[in-house]
């Protein structure tokens, strides 16, 4: 015998919306479990969908805040942040590098000038140069 739904997909949808794609919390809005989302997902696509675009803005949200942390050279993880943008886009942009873990970047100083110590490697076709 069939459950009866406590919930229509669209308020679950909505939930979904609201909570920014985070399941978890999608469900305590709803007074349900995590499950129930996840059961949803499968039976109805509006619900699955909703889940979807709501991840893809949150990610692209990040993605956004990391670019502006990343342009920012003052702020006190620009460095990081550099290296974060490298990682999550490098695979992505179509220059034939291959870029790495290994990677170590290239900063400038306050006043535009290189730092002393600063190296640039990089990782192409399968192959780490000794560039310095």
């Amino acid at each position: 015998m069939a459950r009866t739904k406590k919930y229509t997909a669209k308020e679950v949808a909505d939930a979904i919306r609201q909570k920014d794609g985070v399941v978890r919390q999608a469900a305590n809005t709803l007074g349900c479990h995590a499950s129930t989302i996840y059961r949803y997902a499968e039976e109805f696509v509006t619900v699955r969908e909703a889940m979807e675009e709501s991840r893809q803005d949150t990610y692209a949200e990040a993605q956004a805040y990391l670019v502006a942390m990343m342009r920012d050279r003052s702020h006190k993880d620009h460095k990081w942040a550099v290296e974060q943008v490298l990682k999550t886009f490098g695979d992505k942009i179509s220059d034939g590098l291959d870029w790495s873990d290994k990677q170590r970047l290239e900063h400038t100083g306050a006043d535009g000038e290189r730092l002393q110590g600063s190296t640039i490697v990089i990782r192409s076709q399968g192959k780490d140069p000794d560039v310095e």
